[in-house]
């Protein structure tokens, strides 16, 4: 059964503040819309491409603030949007329409890094929608977490990902 990638699909990535200023920060999340893609459930091969220039903070934050945290994320320090434009996670599906295992790479920084994710789907109306959540460690990707004000404050070495992905059946002409 062959799916497209509906471009409402989205990830979300869940991270913690901490340090001494913590009151003063918070736990952002970021999203970001993986490029058009199709998905073959027969085949479960399951590649997904996210531009690291197209995640943006989520939640109310000043404009000046949401500037500073999008270019600490795209600077050479931490996800280095210049040399790695693209985020993709390159994985094979096992499972039905009602759900299975997405297992394989995310490549960060042009380095890939293993990930298992369960999934859960639902039917609403033509669309299949696939949801899971990862946790890990920022490190675990390759990411040094986020310090600022001599670490009075600063992210967890942890971040949860959490997927919602929209599948339809492509229309037939």
């Amino acid at each position: 059964m062959r799916f497209e990638l509906s471009p409402d699909s989205r990830v979300f990535i869940d991270l913690r503040a901490t340090g001494l200023l913590r009151a003063v920060g918070h736990d952002p999340t970021l999203s970001a819309r993986p490029e058009p893609a199709s998905v073959d459930l027969d085949e479960g091969q399951v590649t997904l491409r996210f531009r690291v220039a197209d995640i943006e903070p989520q939640g109310d934050m000043t404009e000046s603030d949401r500037h500073k945290m999008m270019d600490n994320m795209r600077s050479a320090e931490v996800l280095d949007a210049r040399r790695f434009p693209v985020i993709e996670l390159r994985a094979r599906y096992e499972g039905t329409a009602e759900g299975g295992e997405l297992r394989g790479e995310l490549v960060v920084r042009g380095q890939p890094h293993s990930l298992a994710v369960t999934l859960h789907s639902t039917k609403q109306w033509d669309v299949v929608v696939a949801a899971g959540t990862w946790e890990g460690k920022l490190t675990d990707l390759g990411v040094k977490p986020f310090r600022a004000l001599l670490g009075a404050l600063k992210l967890e070495n942890w971040i949860r990902l959490r997927i919602e992905g929209r599948l339809k059946t492509p229309s037939t002409p």
